[in-house]
């Protein structure tokens, strides 16, 4: 069974996120019935399957843009001719991005879930591995240049993290590259904090069926990480990126040359926004949307939208309550902003961009997109919000009128009972008699 989304047009909030035109016209948005990832975020979201989609949708992109980043870095380029391994792929939440912009058949996936490594075969057109919790009895007679590792050493204790990190990067051609993300110890809940050896691991994860001794939940610190790679591999080079991995994870970068320059790799933690809305307006482009920076925790200095030559420098922001209820696993402040920017008929086919300098001082780029695309964008959202509205009043409405016929069917009972009907005749001798 698939939840079949073969475009984005079949979904409006996916489409706010992924839209199926430009590289993204070949990408495959059928979602399997048992992606635990997909049903991570389903429970999380209160069974809102749009909301879950888009955020499974929207995650695997930015993942995917994330390690793109670092093959670029490493290879100047995505060439065709890159082997890459995406390991513990689950059912694809990444790899249908990797196949868009790699060859299908230079991409090869490994999981211990049989059914996400054929339904990738068979979606993606990608080679398929299935792994074990062993790394010793995981079998791979290929290379790569590329392994990928999202969110797996986020659940491993010690011994497979070790035994894990030597597997993985034994499989790396010469040259090549290996990156996985760890929760960092400033991810660690209240009252938590790391014994001597720098890794705690709980028997505690969002998987319903791995057994919690091999796949909980771990924090780690940079000494544990750089120790288990300095014994695996001695001389390779490590580079750490904090919360380089959808602004949550540490991201970690392995090659195996010593004394690698890392500085050209352009990863950082960087704020989160999203536009919330975008209109044309008797000449004006009316704005509003969130920002929020996770690894600072403070409002930004500054927003600068850009379109053409025009460039409009917010500083104003309000505290957004709401935008925490995004980030479940963390405490965080999200900020609303609003403004106005003159465009001109010249402007209509041009570029909007949106800046954030954070309280660091540092600069990104949180949204890019064609005008002609992010009024498209943000209607889609407001008819994902009417729809929504619509079916939240109609349910309202259905359960007046059930109330209403409960009311009624109750009413019909009194009135139908020998009580009642003693009580209408009491009343009628009392009017005869003129008591009434």
């Amino acid at each position: 069974m698939t939840f079949a989304y073969q475009t984005a047009e079949n979904n409006p909030l996916v489409a706010v996120f992924v839209p199926a035109s430009g590289r993204f016209s070949r990408l495959c948005f059928d979602v399997h019935a048992e992606d635990e990832m997909f049903l991570h975020y389903w429970n999380l979201l209160g069974g809102d399957r749009d909301r879950a989609l888009a955020v499974y949708f929207d995650s695997g992109r930015r993942i995917w843009e994330t390690m793109a980043t670092v093959l670029r870095w490493r290879f100047g380029e995505l060439r065709p001719d890159l082997q890459l391994l995406d390991f513990a792929s689950g059912y694809g939440r990444v790899t249908r991005f990797a196949a868009v912009d790699l060859p299908p058949e230079r991409i090869w996936v490994a999981d211990v879930y049989e059914g996400g490594v054929r339904f990738q075969n068979r979606a993606f057109g990608v080679h398929g591995l299935v792994s074990h919790a062993d790394p010793d009895r995981f079998k791979c007679g290929e290379t790569f240049d590329t392994v990928a590792v999202s969110s797996l050493f986020t659940h491993l204790p010690e011994a497979s993290f070790r035994a894990w990190i030597r597997r993985l990067f034994g499989l790396l051609r010469p040259g090549g590259v290996l990156a996985f993300s760890v929760h960092d110890e400033v991810l660690l809940p209240p009252g938590r904090e790391l014994p001597p050896s720098g890794i705690l691991f709980e028997r505690v994860s969002e998987s319903g069926s791995l057994p919690t001794e091999q796949y909980g939940t771990s924090w780690v610190n940079e000494a544990f990480v750089r120790r288990v790679l300095a014994e695996a591999a001695p001389g390779a080079s490590l580079h750490r990126v904090p919360r380089g991995l959808l602004s949550f994870q540490d991201l970690y970068v392995a090659v195996p040359e010593a004394d690698c320059d890392f500085t050209g790799l352009p990863l950082r933690a960087a704020p989160d926004g999203f536009v919330e809305h975008c209109s044309l307006v008797a000449g004006r482009l009316r704005l509003a949307g969130w920002v929020v920076d996770r690894a600072r925790g403070a409002a930004p200095r500054e927003l600068r939208i850009s379109i053409g030559g025009t460039c409009a420098v917010l500083h104003d922001f309000e505290v957004r309550d709401q935008v925490g209820a995004l980030f479940p696993y963390e405490k965080v402040t999200g900020y609303g902003w609003r403004a106005e920017v003159p465009l001109s008929p010249e402007d209509l086919e041009g570029l909007l961009t949106i800046e954030a300098v954070d309280a660091a001082g540092g600069t990104s780029t949180l949204y890019a997109e064609s005008i002609p695309d992010a009024l498209l964008r943000s209607a889609r959202l407001d008819l994902h919000a009417t729809r929504v509205q619509l079916e939240q009043r109609g349910a309202e409405l259905a359960a007046e009128m059930a109330r209403g016929e409960d009311l009624r069917r109750h009413i019909a009972a009194m009135e139908a009972s020998r009580f009642w009907k003693l009580r209408n005749l009491w009343w009628e001798v009392k009017r005869r008699v003129g008591l009434a």
